[in-house]
């Protein structure tokens, strides 16, 4: 009797003890405000400086209004219809072709990897930073007095957090490897390259570790190719490191998407004139409700879609891709850049 007496006034204790606030354990989620920044990491010259970068840089905000103490909260960017699924496909553009796949460089690098190992395919070099991939030398069954190997870029591609893979190939008679040389700038048997580039291609679509991601392969292949570009006194545009051909492409193609439709159209210009209609779709209502409010929004529903000028301006190093009103008139910098977004958005 005594031993439960003292049990309850021990659990009495404990209560009015918590009931005061006080804890034994000190919550610690709020600990990170007082963080202080410190220097960022030196590494000397001659060591290796691949492996320690930012994770999480943190992009400067742009000036997109006249006024930067007024803010007028946008409608949400429509998604890219690029992103909604994974998509691998073999794209060619005059005499070349490569693989495009809409997943980063991070989480396509180990992939190839993964594939080329299942595969029993060695691999005599990498070249982590500038994305290069080489395997060692091969011999196929109906080609046994031949050595082959291949070489993988893999680069940032046009489209939003895309890829591009690049092979190219090289043989050589069988005793003659070491003697090789340089790769080629152009694959030696094209018949080779077809077949490669299709077995990896129908790979990347059946493997089944696509969620693995490199740390080490952040910025594989460079930088971003496609921007879009704001700066402080002018008005923003995308930046495109690519042919001006390849870029017209890509842009026209864009402009078929996300509320843009195509009214005309010169290459040889470089100018689009687009509608652009980013109303929502809204499911037909055949109820009395339906029809009494579309009587009302039949005025709204005649308006024409507004109409822009987009332009593309080849440079010295990138194309240029800027939109202005029909009438090749400035755009307000936050009207722009809402545009151009949805173009890069659309890019592939």
């Amino acid at each position: 009797m005594r031993s439960k007496f003292k049990l309850m006034v021990l659990v009495a204790a404990a209560l009015s003890v918590a009931g005061c606030g006080q804890t034994v354990i000190r919550n610690h989620s709020n600990d990170y405000l007082g963080a202080e920044e410190i220097p960022a990491m030196a590494i000397p010259d001659d060591k290796d400086q691949t492996a320690v970068g930012q994770l999480y840089p943190v992009p400067e905000i742009a000036q997109i209004g006249a006024d930067p103490d007024t803010f007028e909260a946008p409608r949400p960017q429509p998604l890219s219809e690029n992103l909604f699924e994974e998509t691998v496909e073999i794209q060619t553009f005059g005499d070349k072709h490569w693989i495009a796949i809409n997943k980063p460089p991070a989480e396509v690098w180990p992939r190839i990897r993964n594939i080329l190992t299942r595969g029993s395919v060695p691999t005599a070099r990498m070249d982590v930073p500038n994305g290069v991939l080489e395997t060692g030398w091969l011999q196929f069954k109906d080609e046994e007095k031949v050595s082959h190997r291949f070489q993988f870029t893999i680069r940032p591609g046009v489209g939003v957090k895309s890829t591009e893979i690049w092979l190219i190939h090289m043989q050589v008679v069988e005793g003659q490897e070491v003697g090789a040389g340089a790769w080629p700038e152009m694959s030696v048997s094209q018949i080779r390259d077809n077949e490669f580039t299709q077995m990896l291609s129908d790979a990347l679509v059946n493997d089944i570790n696509s969620g693995s991601v490199s740390l080490l392969a952040q910025n594989i292949g460079g930088e971003s190719r496609v921007n879009v570009v704001t700066p402080a006194k002018e008005s923003p545009y995308i930046s495109m490191d690519i042919s001006y051909d390849r870029a017209w492409a890509a842009v026209i193609h864009s402009l078929s998407l996300g509320g843009f439709s195509v009214v005309d159209k010169n290459q040889t210009a470089g100018t689009v004139i687009v509608d652009f209609d980013d109303a929502p779709v809204v499911i037909e209502d055949r109820s009395l409700v339906g029809l009494v409010s579309s009587i009302f929004e039949a005025d709204d529903e005649e308006q024409a879609a507004p109409q822009f000028r987009v332009k593309l301006i080849e440079n010295d190093k990138v194309v240029e891709v800027r939109i202005s009103d029909r009438n090749d008139g400035s755009l307000d910098n936050g009207e722009a850049l809402k545009l151009l977004r949805v173009i890069r958005g659309n890019l592939s």
